[in-house]
């Protein structure tokens, strides 16, 4: 009796070791990380299965140029560089991993916070008597968490567990979201996206991808934060109007910005962000730990799964 033929898996951008060992005891796994996009499409014709994670574009050219495409699996969160539409009308099924990198993402956002509120200098020598009680007295920060407002925009799994850590640091805690939360943290507040820009101490962004979140927080909105605010984008580059950001950061010297996402990526090099002292940049690091990357890349396991199962249209539609 023939053996099964193995599915032909095409590797866009790489995951980590142990899934794609996994994987490759169970398919026909192609590299393609090296590829650029016009190679891709090249390799494309066979292939049953596509991996991608952020930069890949999986549009109606790519889809025309894999005509046995049966699964496309995102091994991370946001399906925001996948036609779902396209997708669906092919009758390809997505799969990703929405709650992989939830962990990763909130220490980020916390330590970016840690590192505003409670800068921490380490002795550089071993300090006289008076110089160890002067430095004990300098390191008397103004602010810490303790009673800090923290706004959240957007009340998904990362900003939900944002606000569980925030909750832990006590810090006062408030939200506004597109849809209605029905079971927030209890120490989470619902407002209006104004009311958060006044009143919070700091400003975390989780929005999706939706297009009506482009430039969401704009110059209206920096013009309404308190001249000290912490703010974090840790979401989409697009959420966030850049120019506004860096005129912001320029007028309030005691603020701090700190993005992870840009728009474009990699961030142009004449963008008015660079060489603000008050700004911290960042290459769309936040989930980057190891654990998570290789939470993420277990999307392999449904890529499997979703090939034995064919055609589910009802994964198509991206979780909250």
């Amino acid at each position: 009796m023939p053996a099964t033929p193995r599915p032909i898996i095409l590797l866009a951008e790489p995951i980590a070791p142990t899934p794609l060992d996994w994987l490759n005891e169970r398919a026909s796994v192609i590299d393609a990380t090296n590829l650029d996009r016009e190679a891709l499409l090249d390799r494309l014709d066979d292939a049953h299965a596509l991996i991608v994670r952020t930069y890949t574009i999986v549009d109606i050219a790519l889809l025309d140029a894999a005509p046995n495409l049966r699964v496309v699996a995102r091994a991370g969160v946001g399906l925001d560089n996948i036609d779902l539409d396209a997708c669906r009308a092919r009758d390809i099924t997505i799969v990703h991993t929405p709650s992989a990198n939830t962990g990763a993402v909130v220490e980020y956002v916390t330590s970016m916070i840690l590192k505003a509120l409670r800068p921490i200098a380490p002795l550089e020598d071993c300090p006289s008597p008076d110089r160890w009680h002067s430095l004990r007295e300098h390191a008397i920060t103004p602010r810490s968490c303790v009673d800090a407002r923290l706004g959240i925009v957007g009340l998904g799994k990362i900003g939900t567990k944002l606000a569980h850590v925030a909750g832990a640091l006590s810090m006062d805690t408030v939200y506004t979201d597109l849809c209605t939360i029905d079971n927030p943290p209890p120490n989470a507040r619902a407002v209006s996206l104004s009311e958060l820009a006044v009143t919070s101490d700091i400003v975390s962004i989780h929005v999706d991808g939706r297009t009506s979140n482009r430039r969401l927080i704009n110059a209206d909105f920096f013009n309404m934060l308190k001249p000290d605010a912490i703010f974090i984008n840790t979401s989409r580059g697009f959420v966030v109007d850049p120019h506004a950001a860096a005129d912001f950061a320029t007028a309030n010297p005691d603020a701090t910005l700190s993005l992870d996402v840009h728009d474009p990526e990699p961030i142009a090099p004449d963008s008015l962000l660079f060489d603000l002292p008050n700004v911290i940049l960042t290459p769309h690091i936040a989930a980057a730990t190891a654990s998570a990357k290789e939470a993420m890349s277990w999307v392999v396991r449904d890529l499997l799964a979703a090939l034995d199962a064919g055609p589910n249209p009802s994964s198509l539609v991206p979780s909250p």
